[in-house]
């Protein structure tokens, strides 16, 4: 079985070095049998890479889509090779909160992941449907994400989409508990029938036969066997869970331990 990959997204949490340093603690004697990427603030990027050993990626949570050799006039910014001097080799995009609080589009996110790629960085691209999709069947259910893929990838190259840089994240939008949509929960079985999906167009459509796509939602120590014991499922993108340092510890050991 190849390694399961876990994603802590810290989102913006948490408030001070010490506390970012504590969390960094958790994961620091986890065994070598799965792949850990934390991916913290910007603010915490460096500090938190000098931090941890080599086993232990490093992730950013957003990069902007211009040329990152360029530089520019684009305010509040951060480009890829800047978080690649960082220490940085995963980025995330198309996270369903940027999505809806900073209304980015597919094109957009896709222009993101492109980037990340160029740089030499792995893009973790998100796609998840809302409950109002949710609620129409898995038929639209399949339609929305396939709509999330194309528009992602509809103007990369086959030689970036076939690069090995690439992970997604299925995320259900109103399985996350901070969507303000969570009053239903995910099964094991729904989610790998989603995200074999995802494989399959992946393969047939855009010639990526092999890609890890991990599960994201709301993800904790009580429910991650389910997600990830199954053979489709590559891991899981955590997100409140891994800044709570006694849950995340559990996390790391459950999955440790499948």
């Amino acid at each position: 079985m190849a390694k399961k990959l876990i994603i802590a997204n810290w989102k913006m949490h948490p408030l001070t070095l010490r506390e970012a340093g504590v969390l960094v603690d958790v994961v620091e004697d986890a065994q070598s049998n799965i792949d850990i990427v934390l991916a913290p603030p910007f603010v915490f990027i460096e500090h938190v890479a000098c931090l941890t050993s080599p086993e232990i990626k490093i992730g950013a949570q957003d990069v902007y889509w211009e040329d990152p050799s360029k530089g520019g006039a684009y305010t509040g910014e951060i480009s890829a090779s800047m978080l690649k001097k960082l220490g940085v080799t995963y980025v995330i995009v198309g996270h369903s909160e940027r999505r809806q609080y900073l209304q980015e589009t597919d094109a957009m996110i896709g222009a993101k992941l492109a980037t990340a790629i160029k740089a030499g960085l792995v893009g973790v691209l998100c796609v998840g449907e809302p409950m109002t999709i949710r609620s129409k069947g898995k038929a639209a259910v399949k339609q929305y994400i396939r709509k999330q893929l194309d528009g992602a990838f509809r103007d990369m190259r086959a030689p970036l989409l076939q690069s090995k840089k690439i992970v997604i994240a299925y995320e259900p939008i109103w399985a996350i508990s901070t969507s303000g949509e969570k009053n239903h929960e995910e099964t094991p079985e729904d989610a790998v029938e989603v995200i074999s999906y995802i494989k399959s167009i992946l393969a047939a459509d855009y010639a990526v036969p092999t890609v890890r796509v991990l599960y994201g939602g709301s993800v904790n120590s009580k429910n991650i066997t389910g997600f990830v014991e199954q053979e489709a499922i590559d891991g899981a993108l955590v997100g409140g869970a891994s800044v709570d340092k006694k849950e995340f510890k559990k996390i790391v050991a459950i999955v440790s331990n499948l």
